[in-house]
């Protein structure tokens, strides 16, 4: 994401986050696709993030619709709320990022599937990308 946006950096990271919540969800969808006898436990865990990372998105997507609308600069109760949520989804992604380190180290499904290893790992360097991202606008 380029920062040259000026009064609009809110807006910009709002829709990068969209895109990365619904990357998120549909990574949850690939790693059970990719592992079909994944433990149980972690199916329900993916699922429950799949809900989380789709509510995520919904909020986003009404905050993106709010900001467009206001004319002129945004507000600081306005930023201050957008640079709440970021934060929000940084801290989810990174919830991510953990819990798929820790199916490749403890799933005996996923160790079945080298191959799998090689998409989760990729799918850890999408969501650590992002979280790079927002971290990046935070600091601003």
């Amino acid at each position: 994401m380029r920062f040259c946006y000026g009064n609009k950096n809110g807006i910009r990271i709002l829709e990068e986050a969209e895109f990365w919540k619904r990357q998120e969800a549909e990574h949850t969808v690939v790693i059970q696709e990719i592992v079909p006898d994944l433990e149980d436990e972690y199916k329900n865990t993916l699922n429950t993030f799949k809900k989380e990372f789709e509510s995520t998105e919904g909020v986003i997507v009404q905050m993106i619709e709010y900001a467009i609308n206001i004319r002129g600069p945004i507000p600081p109760n306005v930023e201050s709320d957008i640079r709440q949520l970021i934060a929000f989804t940084i801290n989810q992604s990174q919830a991510f990022v953990s819990y798929l380190t820790r199916m490749i180290e403890e799933s005996t499904a996923v160790a079945n599937y080298p191959a799998s290893v090689v998409v989760i790992n990729h799918i850890i360097r999408e969501s650590q990308y992002y979280i790079g991202i927002a971290k990046a606008y935070l600091s601003l």
